[in-house]
């Protein structure tokens, strides 16, 4: 049986006696401190507490500790001393304020360098504040009327902003944002929560009736070739014009590579550069990786940005979301010598893989294969599978030799 009993140790240098709590538990013996102080004046010579507040304050935890001990029940039998006492000191719920929790997750996140994720996380937290009107809310409070009345409101909003943050509203606002929320509330009840214990501080489950919309396709504009040899034949006037049409047509000749990964650095080695790619290296058993054969064409704009045969993007800007931002920027000016409107950097990795299916007729799982990207379908079957990146060579070089001669290759096996 599990028992609970107070005492104060020693005296710190500062004068002030810590009253600390004894667990005993099937004969093992844990001890923990109390955030309540004594003076040595509140003490008598027998050693016991002259204030009667104190000793009030003292029973009154020591009471909260027994009640949580006795929502165990028999469970208690077949505890540890050490689960009963993270039991006993976990926050209750009412402790668990969604946001306070959300800020957490996302301070994780930007301390693992997940930049771009923690701050579409922040985007979602502060689109929620906005619609309650306030920055608090108890966890189990999150019901699925609550996401039912906040999804109607991002689709009838327009502009909307909160304490000069910008919030993206719209249909896909819904999806991503109540998609983050479900992934808070998951990442709560992985911590706070203990099934076998049947410890549930985190009791609601709003996504069995709110479902999280699937979010639809976004509208990536797939140049055409021509447009691709508009590109390449510009002449900006500006480096970043400059560094913007450089990085398009690297991307466009090595698979469509993202720019945090041109970011992160890459290298030319035996003619090929090897890489994981960061967007989805922690979802994947393969980390993601991807070997692309380095062709003239991209090996002539590369050695711009290379220094013994290494990327030096990082040393131009202080992260990748800088590099994409100006990239971006850049391609305004390159958009406005070709009359090509509203030109992002994706529309490479867009454009290379239409061009692929439809121009140069690549068989779409090589595609696929090319894009890095993870076929549900396959994965089992992938693992048993050693990756042959020659296709993707051969179906790279097909579209690379139709942007140059306006002809596909002689071998149309894909």
């Amino acid at each position: 049986m599990a028992t609970l009993k107070y005492f104060f140790p020693y005296k710190k240098s500062d004068g002030t006696i810590r009253v600390k709590i004894k667990l005993h538990h099937d004969g093992q013996r844990r001890i923990f401190s109390t955030d309540i102080y004594l003076l040595p004046t509140d003490i008598t010579k027998s050693g016991n507490i002259k204030s009667q507040s104190i000793k009030d304050e003292i029973e009154s935890l020591l009471h909260s500790y027994r009640q949580r001990i006795q929502e165990l029940g028999v469970r208690t039998q077949s505890m540890t001393i050490d689960q009963i006492m993270e039991y006993i000191v976990r926050p209750v719920e009412q402790d668990i304020d969604f946001f306070a929790y959300a800020e957490k997750v996302i301070a994780r996140m930007t301390g693992e360098g997940k930049k771009g994720t923690a701050r579409t996380y922040q985007s979602a937290i502060n689109s929620l504040e906005n619609f309650l009107g306030k920055r608090s809310l108890p966890i189990n409070k999150l019901t699925s009327r609550l996401l039912f009345d906040y999804a109607e409101s991002l689709k009838t909003a327009r502009n909307r902003s909160f304490k000069n943050n910008k919030v993206q509203v719209g249909k896909r606002a819904v999806s991503l944002y109540t998609g983050i929320f479900k992934a808070i509330l998951n990442k709560a009840k992985l911590e706070f929560n203990d099934d076998d214990l049947e410890v549930m501080p985190v009791r609601v489950n709003p996504f069995l009736k709110f479902k999280v919309p699937a979010e639809e396709l976004a509208k990536k504009k797939a140049l055409s070739i021509e447009e691709i040899r508009l590109i390449r034949d510009s002449l900006p006037s500006t480096r970043r014009g400059q560094l913007a049409k450089d990085c398009f047509l690297i991307s466009f000749c090595l698979l469509g590579i993202n720019s945090v990964d041109l970011y992160k650095g890459v290298e030319i080695k035996d003619g090929r550069i090897t890489y994981e790619r960061q967007k989805t290296r922690s979802r994947r058993k393969d980390r993601a990786e991807i070997s692309v054969k380095v062709e003239p064409e991209a090996k002539e704009i590369l050695e711009k940005y290379l220094i013994k045969n290494k990327s030096v993007f990082h040393k131009l800007y202080s992260d990748h979301l800088n590099l994409n931002r100006a990239i971006n920027k850049g391609l305004i000016e390159i958009g406005n010598l070709t009359g090509i409107e509203d030109l992002k950097y994706y529309a490479a990795r867009h454009s290379w893989a239409t061009i692929a299916v439809n121009d140069c007729g690549i068989d779409k799982y090589v595609v696929h294969q090319a894009l890095n990207h993870s076929d549900e379908t396959m994965k089992v079957t992938d693992l048993y599978i050693k990756k042959d990146w020659s296709l993707n060579d051969k179906a790279n070089r097909k579209v690379l030799d139709y942007l140059t001669h306006g002809e596909l290759s002689s071998d149309h096996d894909q």
